[in-house]
């Protein structure tokens, strides 16, 4: 008989094998469509129906029994709603130690005052795309990848500013798709130009 840890993990391996199957399609732009729905909340919260029109607008197909022990999974509380910050971090993992000074570390250069939050504005003529694996691949200009950057959060977050949190999360999704730790770390330092 199978444990309910091991029908998670089948699940979530099924749904990174949807989202690393197709070239369009990334953990990245699942949490933007997620963030893009009217549900989602201050709380990174959005309803059950919402969550699966994202999965499904994502090229994600489950079973019936699998959407319904994932949603179960997912709502402890049963309050109809999903917490996308958890499920994105059940696919991606979080990044390590060394990934995430270097993530902050790019964070910090913006936050001055050490709020905790950056404004987009001063991204301008800073951000280093040439690294970009896009752009590296021909299917974006440097100014198209740094506009592609700017609107992941301007789709989820109107106001220009973005926290501590919702940097992480995005470096996190970039993390899950660079194998090396050093490949990783060095297209941050290039993006951001860090010493």
């Amino acid at each position: 008989m199978i444990t309910s840890q091991e029908q998670l993990d089948i699940i979530i391996k099924k749904i990174k094998s949807y989202l690393n199957g197709k070239s369009q399609t990334t953990i990245r732009t699942l949490g933007k469509t997620f963030r893009g729905f009217e549900s989602f909340d201050q709380k990174c919260r959005i309803d059950k129906d919402e969550f699966l029109i994202g999965l499904k607008q994502n090229g994600v197909i489950l079973t019936k029994f699998q959407t319904d022990f994932l949603l179960n999974y997912l709502d402890r509380n049963r309050d109809g709603s999903i917490d996308v910050a958890e499920f994105l971090y059940l696919i991606r993992g979080s990044p390590n130690e060394n990934r995430l000074e270097v993530i902050v570390q790019a964070f910090k250069k913006f936050d001055k005052d050490n709020l905790g939050i950056i404004v987009t504005d001063d991204f301008k003529g800073i951000f280093n795309s040439k690294n970009h694996p896009k752009v590296r691949r021909g299917e974006l200009t440097e100014d198209q990848a740094y506009i592609e950057f700017l609107q992941y959060f301007r789709d989820g977050n109107k106001s220009g500013q973005i926290t501590l949190n919702e940097w992480k999360e995005y470096y996190a999704a970039v993390s899950a798709d660079i194998e090396h730790d050093e490949n990783f770390i060095a297209l941050i330092k290039e993006t951001w130009r860090l010493k």
